[in-house]
């Protein structure tokens, strides 16, 4: 059944204000402040009905608009498969003689403290003052606040379970494949997700894709445009292991990533942001903190080259050199006696040109992935505030880099000494190596 139509029109008058759990956690590991936990146990009760809805959030955006005096203008950049609108917030415009950031939240629709602390920022640019202002006056900043808007309103057994995939059915016959078409690699098609603490898993029979791996580096590229000139290329490239994963550009199926594409050529970002989640990591074998926080500066580590085009697509050094530099503003600012959040680590290397940022940065955007720890099923409401702020905090830094010109001083050295990726821990406390 569809849900609620996207609206018809431009409003013209991400994030989620409400606590990520609601119900109370009884039993926790070591302290915030370490911070080791707390973990959602194995036989709590959770539940989301806190969480915001797309209803919900409509309703705070339109707010937020309104009392920005002019600051921030919201519009619809497209529909979601369910229905749902897809809502950018523009302070500013596309000016090519300012600097232009896109700030983008909730692809995966389970990942949802990031979006809290967007809607956050927005307000606080909405509000104006000294800070805001200066920003302002040198930098165009676009909010996406929610891509997965389906995946958000997820429901398991009639209650709200927010997953990671959006709800889109596979289909090759529709598109104008041959029958038996191979799904792409990213395609979850039983609708399923990871149960509580990570453990085991719960089918909640809504199939889907992982939208940030649905992205190509050539912002025209248009699947159906291929399908119509070749069905058995497309289909061939779909059957083969060699070209159908993770080291591949996708062919972009979900209106939301097409959606994500048209606006990011609209805006040409001189720096793009995705707020994400991610699993637990304590720092190293010698400090055992839970790490609070992984950043990361490179998506690609070879060239792409496109099956269709041929054109390829490699990482410009300039941008790269900025990209650290964007990472290394952010990790200095989580250090000036943020104690909470000294745990860093970078995210672990990886080769996605069909990530989102992976095919902004192809594209000569500068990048900064921040992941928040933990997940829906997996965290407790208790650090919700330090863990927004693990997002807030390096955001506003890299916004007020840009803008005084201070981020092209930064230097690239201090993002390579960000500790690496290491010592997975399970939810429940124990270190998994």
């Amino acid at each position: 059944m569809k849900k609620k139509k996207a609206l018809g029109y431009i409003l013209t008058s991400g994030l989620i204000s409400a606590s990520l759990l609601g119900t109370t956690v009884t039993s926790f590991a070591d302290s915030t402040t370490t911070p080791n936990g707390p973990w959602v146990q194995d036989e709590q009760n959770l539940s989301f009905e806190s969480l915001m809805s797309n209803e919900q959030l409509e309703k705070k955006l339109i707010q937020i608009e309104k009392t920005s005096q002019g600051r921030m203008v919201l519009e619809q950049f497209g529909t979601s498969n369910d229905g749902y609108p897809l809502y950018v917030s523009k302070f500013g415009d596309n000016d090519p003689s300012k600097k232009r950031v896109l700030i983008y939240t909730q692809i995966h629709g389970n990942e949802t403290l990031g979006t809290e602390a967007a809607v956050e920022l927005m307000q606080k640019l909405a509000a104006g003052g000294q800070e805001a202002d200066k920003i302002l006056e040198k930098v165009s900043v676009w909010f996406v606040p929610r891509i997965n808007p389906d995946g958000t309103a997820n429901l398991y057994e009639g209650k709200p379970f927010p997953t990671r995939y959006s709800h889109q059915t596979w289909n090759p016959e529709e598109l104008g494949l041959p029958s038996g078409t191979k799904a792409p690699w990213y395609y979850n098609a039983e609708g399923s997700e990871r149960g509580q603490n990570n453990e085991g898993k719960i089918v909640y029979g809504i199939p889907g894709f992982d939208l940030n791996r649905d992205f190509h580096p050539n912002y025209d590229f248009d699947v159906t445009e291929e399908i119509s000139k070749d069905p058995a290329k497309v289909a061939s490239i779909l059957n083969e292991r060699g070209t159908n994963n993770g080291s591949q550009a996708s062919l972009v199926f979900s209106p939301e990533t097409r959606a994500l594409t048209k606006l990011v050529k609209e805006l040409n970002p001189d720096v793009a942001i995705d707020l994400h989640h991610r699993g637990f990591n304590r720092l190293s074998e010698d400090d055992s903190r839970s790490v609070s926080i992984q950043l990361l500066a490179q998506f690609t580590t070879k060239p792409y080259t496109d099956p269709f085009s041929e054109k390829t697509y490699d990482l410009d050094p300039e941008v790269l050199e900025l990209s650290k530099k964007v990472n290394a503003v952010a990790y200095e600012s989580l250090q000036r006696g943020n104690s909470s959040y000294g745990a860093i680590q970078k995210y672990p290397t990886v080769n996605y040109p069909g990530s989102g940022l992976g095919a902004i940065q192809l594209n000569g955007t500068a990048t900064m992935l921040i992941e928040i720890k933990g997940q829906t099923q997996t965290l407790g409401q208790k650090q919700n505030g330090m863990l927004k702020e693990t997002a807030k905090v390096p955001a506003m830094a890299v916004l007020n880099s840009i803008a005084d010109g201070s981020v092209e001083k930064a230097d690239p050295a201090v993002y390579d000494a960000i500790p690496e990726y290491a010592l997975p821990v399970s939810p429940g406390g124990g270190h998994d190596h």
